[in-house]
């Protein structure tokens, strides 16, 4: 193939990738394999299984032979793989140095993105492995067992820290070689399209791991500083023989050892992958990837969700109390411990993300895209406050009324969990809301943003109507054809009523707005914007974008985009 020939056949170069794929993975557990099986004979440890693939010689009762067996196994991979790899990785990286279109494949560039994807995950998991066999086996100390740990756990570790640098030799390797395709030859929409998804997935796994595992570590050190379980007390003259138990100390570090290898390597993936990916992202001139957005947005999403409902939680607890709930203090502590440590890491998580959106809106040159960046972000949360406010109000009323009816008494608990409901859901949609009210003209009107945000609220409050109008309608008729209608019935009734009437006020409410934004756009005699595609033939994208807009130049009513 000549430097001036195309790139490789999609046929032969799907064959290629795909063979590199799987070779370049057998030689990771390969490697790895190889070197656990080293440490585990200087160390005088058993067997732990083969790594990668622990279904592969499950009996363990003959150490020696388990040795042998995992050895030639972890040297047969190699002796396969590399040579394939190898002679397969020439050909392929022959082409691409030949071609800058085979240089920007979609198909190359998901081999890459595979393979540092896969090899990113095996550093993270095999990683906290390492870290939390070794920081256990610290809290424990030398000669002790407090604490659960592996037997041979040092032969265990360094197993898995022998994955760790085989598949970290792999991840440098083609973080290198996706940096040099970047560097050498623009990239086609799609190979561009998978790295971005490749990055910011592994920035999303990380962001996971380390606000889990921190909310949860903050919530059990505030359970067992400020409200610990008392020791077990028994009457005078009763011998009991307890094993030796853990201090409060011991039982803070084993905490803490147990959660920080997730936090640790949590951040540590996200901040490598999110940085990498917003460098790729701001060295190309053009919009954000759609990936990045929809992941970015549907992180908003979730850590809006956890926040609030966490802090609904906490408040329900305070609510509860004043409601007559007599949960004892030390319990009322601990269920708060629960709640609070969650919504303060995902407010940080939320508040940093709306940062990004803010900035996504700020940097962009076109007015109307950065309108439709902050309006996405204002009505997912007003979406989420209304759905909220929505069912906490129905549940709350539905509780009052039938308290004051003599119908049920519902338990404080219950009660105060709707009311906390309407309390947070109810400012989060008023703020979000009245925000873009205050921007409200003829292209907020227009905007999809707002028409979804409003169908899908039309849309949820229909189904509650139909939903819970059925179930009225379905007891109304149970009753009149008894002829009987006992409390009960009276108290279901009455909950289905309230809840048809809130979806009804919904409902109502929602399609006068909709209505009003017709009215206003048909007044201002406006028309829709539509996306048309032009075909045009020209040299190449930049001549035919050239033609296209001196066609429309002079016509502020169409925008050319792409």
């Amino acid at each position: 193939m000549s430097a001036e020939q195309g790139p490789l056949p999609a046929v032969q170069r799907a064959y290629f990738y795909v063979v590199l794929l799987v070779a370049i993975h057998m030689i990771v557990l390969g490697v790895a394999n190889l070197l656990r099986v080293g440490a585990e004979i200087a160390l005088g440890a058993p067997s732990g299984g083969f790594t990668g693939l622990p279904f592969v010689f499950a009996d363990f009762n003959r150490p020696r032979e388990q040795y042998r067996e995992q050895a030639s196994l972890a040297i047969a991979l190699l002796l396969v793989a590399v040579p394939a790899w190898y002679l397969h990785y020439r050909g392929a990286d022959a082409a691409a140095r030949r071609s800058a279109l085979e240089r920007g494949s979609a198909l190359r560039s998901a081999y890459i993105q595979v393979v540092i994807f896969v090899t990113a995950l095996l550093v993270f998991g095999y990683g906290q492995r390492v870290l939390r066999l070794a920081l256990v086996a610290w809290v424990n100390g030398p000669g002790t067992q407090l604490f659960f740990n592996e037997p041979d756990w040092v032969a265990r570790a360094a197993g898995a820290f022998a994955m760790v640098v085989a598949a970290a030799g792999a991840l440098v390797f083609h973080v290198r070689m996706a940096s040099a395709d970047r560097a050498s030859a623009p990239l086609s929409p799609r190979a561009a399209e998978i790295g971005h998804l490749a990055r910011y997935a592994l920035a999303v796994i990380g962001l996971a791991f380390f606000t889990f595992s921190f909310g949860s570590l903050l919530s059990t050190l505030w359970q067992q500083v400020f409200f610990p379980f008392p020791e077990p007390s028994f009457p005078p003259g009763i011998a009991v023989d307890f094993p030796p138990r853990p201090t409060q100390d011991q039982m803070l570090r084993f905490t803490i050892a147990n959660a920080l290898p997730a936090i640790v390597c949590g951040v540590a993936l996200w901040a490598a992958a999110w940085l990498r990916a917003e460098r790729a992202v701001r060295a190309v001139p053009s919009a954000a990837p759609i990936t990045r957005r929809i992941l970015v947005y549907a992180v908003i999403a979730v850590s809006a969700l956890a926040m609030l409902f966490s802090l609904t939680s906490a408040i329900a607890l305070v609510l509860a109390r004043v409601l007559g709930d007599r949960t004892p203090n030390e319990n009322l502590g601990r269920e708060l411990g629960s709640s609070l440590p969650f919504a303060v890491v995902f407010a940080v998580v939320w508040w940093y993300h709306r940062r990004v959106v803010e900035g996504d809106a700020a940097r962009e040159s076109e007015a109307g895209r950065a309108a439709g960046i902050r309006r996405a972000y204002y009505y997912l949360i007003a979406a989420i406050g209304l759905a909220m406010a929505a069912i906490g109000a129905a549940g709350a009323i539905g509780a009052i009324g039938s308290g004051w009816l003599g119908l049920m008494n519902h338990d404080a608990r219950e009660t105060a969990t709707w009311i906390a409901l309407v309390v947070v859901g109810g400012p989060a949609w008023a703020f979000h809301w009245r925000a873009q009210q205050r921007r409200l003209d003829d292209d907020e009107r227009r905007s999809i943003q707002r028409r979804v945000y409003l169908y899908l609220a039309i849309l949820g409050s229909v189904a509650a109507v139909l939903v819970f109008g059925s179930a009225l309608l379905f007891n109304l008729l149970k009753g009149v054809l008894a002829f009987h209608f006992d409390p009960a019935l009276w108290h279901d009734l009455w909950h289905f009523s309230v809840d048809t009437a809130v979806g009804a006020v919904a409902l109502g409410w929602h399609f006068r707005l909709v209505r009003a934004d017709r009215a206003a756009l048909t007044a201002a005699g406006l028309e829709e914007t539509y996306h048309v595609t032009l075909l045009v033939r020209a040299v190449d994208r930049a001549a035919a974008q050239a033609r296209v807009a001196a066609a429309v130049r002079g016509q502020p009513d169409i925008t050319l985009r792409g």
